[in-house]
């Protein structure tokens, strides 16, 4: 994380001195990442985990942190089917400061309450890639006509030093599977080309990693007045790419989201990525009230989407599995 960085967003943090105490519920490698960026600009962290001795303050339940923490920002960290579970349990406390729910924002658009949802945000942190701020200026009113959306990574290679089959990616019941943990490319599709009609898919379990649900994702999107976009999302690929290929009436845009490389036409520049970086924009945002995280309704369309997905789906099982 770049040192300017974090001193930037300490001098912001000034400004909504308030919400600088932060409860973070789930302590896995995406609650770690929370806990260390937030504390490293100044916050008051802590955390609800069942795990002992952590290097911050601990609580058994969300009451608990609820009312010896007292904070004033909630992030829910915790595996998604806990997702629903967390967020009710915190408005039946009366919670009302902000929260962020990390991404997918549950496991399917059923479990969403019919309760107040000002103030909550999901955590689509990519939105804050800086290869994607300048793709959404490049744009600006031009209409997406065709789009492809490409995320494949190594399972076994996502968090060092860990068991990758103990993990909620493994496993369907916690919320698992491609599709799902890589939904941040469903949010790209709708923050560049709006809410699809029609999705034809195949779902596929075609490697020989330990897991009970899909390692890769095709998706043929369409949107009713002849536009059109593609999806790859893939757990197999030793080699990982990210790209976003867009193309418009004028321009035609390649956009690699790993090394920040953007080429529109014949003219190549290049990005910085730093992911902690973009973590602490999205925060920073939503502890402003919000303006370009992902709201709960944008999450939520999310889900709708990736309802359409499977509900209109072609499952394959390789026999190598």
């Amino acid at each position: 994380m770049a040192d300017s960085a974090t001193e930037d967003f300490f001098s912001d943090l000034k400004l909504v001195s308030t919400l600088a105490r932060v409860l973070i519920i789930g302590f896995g490698s995406i609650g770690q990442r929370h806990e260390r960026l937030l504390a490293s600009v100044g916050h008051q962290t802590a955390v609800v985990s069942h795990q002992r001795g952590l290097p911050v303050a601990t609580y058994e339940s969300i009451h608990d942190g609820l009312a010896r923490h007292e904070p004033n920002y909630v992030v829910v960290a915790s595996p998604t089917a806990r997702h629903s579970e967390d967020f009710r349990a915190l408005r039946k406390a009366g919670f009302s400061g902000h929260i962020l729910i990390e991404k997918p924002l549950f496991l399917n658009s059923e479990q969403c309450p019919d309760i107040d949802t000002r103030r909550v945000f999901v955590g689509y942190n990519t939105r804050f890639f800086a290869v994607v701020r300048q793709l959404s200026q490049l744009l600006g009113s031009s209409q997406v006509l065709q789009a492809s959306f490409h995320n494949a990574q190594y399972l076994p290679d996502w968090r060092p030093g860990r068991d990758y089959r103990s993990t909620s990616s493994a496993r369907r019941s916690l919320g698992g599977g491609v599709l799902r943990d890589l939904s941040h490319e469903i949010d790209l599709l709708h923050f560049f080309m709006g809410i699809p009609r029609r999705a034809s898919s195949t779902l596929s379990r075609l490697g020989n990693l330990e897991i009970d649900t899909e390692d890769t994702v095709n998706v043929q999107f369409e949107f009713g007045d002849g536009r059109c976009a593609q999806l790859y999302l893939s757990y197999l690929d030793r080699i990982p790419r990210r790209r976003v290929f867009l193309r418009t009436a004028h321009m035609t845009i390649d956009a690699d989201l790993l090394t920040g490389s953007l080429s529109v036409n014949e003219n190549h520049s290049s990005c910085r990525t730093d992911r902690d970086v973009s973590f602490l924009d999205m925060h920073r945002d939503v502890l402003s009230g919000g303006g370009s995280a992902a709201t709960f309704k944008q999450g939520l369309e999310v889900l709708r989407t990736i309802d359409l997905i499977e509900a209109d789906t072609t499952i394959f099982e390789s026999q190598n599995v």
